[in-house]
């Protein structure tokens, strides 16, 4: 039986308290991965194969999956460093400075020859919006880079992966965490092709906490259509077990997300609250009206880095992840979007 998870003022200021404080031992959060340019535009409609359509005017913002989680993160109040790669052109002056301006810690990042990545992001009326990635320095992000700034793994409390930077370099990163104790949160995100396969499965292995949204998580399952809050989640989680996924985040946009802990024979290991240890918990979503969802799955996974490192439930990383991503679809463009500690909080509180 799926669980409510409930939120409110009261039990989001109390996940919220502890990032704003120092903690004895590690809390750090540690991200490696991609930072991009954001090429936006805005536009009615959708354009179909073939078609040529008006926009609006090209914005230029700060992106890229991994760059976009550790903004969120440090946005709250969470000690956050970025591991990655720009280029020697104009946007890498953009993206680290904004990263700074978040306060993100930037002295990981290495500059190489040619372009920073780049993203192609079309946004409809409806907030809805399609992404093309050119991957430029991030390729640069190679298992050396890793293993040259392993110490900011090996100290952090908690590591955000997704998959924009090469399948080789994540497991590296991955492993290192690992062995040094630090907790392993992925994001499968995009989804890999078919000839990564044996590199996800050993991912998948060495994570602590999946998440996916519920495109990617269809796709994971060899499912034709989108997952949704009404479907059989028992059945979802057998299957994500059997695969090895036993600690899950499912988002489903407009309708929350499903945390998933425990097949019966591993047991929740703490990661839910409330006793509700191997469970499925739904975390509604916030009712705002979107003007862009472009980075609003990034702020999730990012608010959830920063729950976790502060010692907080799976469950409860989620409820303030949950407020954290509804904000950024109020705000135009991603880490441009981002909401801090009290602006999140306000959003709970003016409902």
């Amino acid at each position: 039986m799926m669980k409510q998870a409930q939120i409110d003022a009261p039990s989001l200021a109390r996940i919220l308290s502890g990032l704003v404080e120092e903690r004895a031992g590690r809390s750090d959060v540690a991200v490696v991965g991609s930072m991009n340019a954001d090429y936006t535009v805005e536009v009615d409609a959708m354009p179909r194969p073939g078609e040529t359509i008006f926009s609006g005017p090209m914005a230029i913002h700060p992106g890229g999956k991994s760059a976009n989680q550790a903004s969120s993160c440090a946005h709250l109040g969470q000690r956050t460093h970025m591991l990655g790669a720009v280029g020697d052109d104009a946007n890498a002056d953009m993206l680290t400075d904004e990263l700074a301006k978040a306060g993100v810690m930037t002295s990981g990042i290495e500059r190489v020859e040619g372009p920073s990545g780049s993203t192609v992001i079309v946004v409809d009326r409806h907030g809805e919006n399609f992404v093309v990635v050119s991957r430029g320095a991030n390729a640069s992000v190679t298992p050396a880079y890793v293993r040259r700034h392993k110490d900011v793994i090996v100290s952090a409390a908690v590591l955000g992966l997704c998959l924009e930077s090469p399948m080789d370099t994540v497991v590296e990163a991955a492993e290192i965490a690992a062995v040094a104790g630090t907790r392993v949160i992925l994001n499968i995100s995009p989804m890999p092709s078919q000839r990564d396969a044996v590199a996800l499965e050993r991912l998948i292995g060495l994570a602590d906490v999946i998440i996916m949204n519920e495109h990617e998580t269809a796709q994971f399952l060899g499912r034709d259509s989108a997952i949704d809050i009404d479907d059989d989640w028992n059945a979802f989680r057998r299957e994500l077990a059997a695969k090895g996924l036993h600690h899950v985040v499912v988002t489903l946009g407009g309708q929350g997300s499903v945390v998933m802990t425990g097949d019966g024979d591993r047991a929740g290991d703490g990661m839910m609250s409330d006793g509700e240890d191997d469970g499925i918990v739904h975390v509604p979503a916030v009712s705002v009206t979107p003007v862009d969802t472009t980075g609003a799955g990034d702020s999730f996974m990012g608010a959830t880095l920063a729950g976790l490192a502060h010692g907080n439930a799976l469950v409860d990383a989620c409820r303030l992840a949950s407020v954290a991503a509804a904000y950024a679809t109020t705000g135009r463009g991603a880490q441009s979007s981002y909401g801090n500690a009290k602006q999140v909080l306000d959003l709970v509180r003016g409902r």
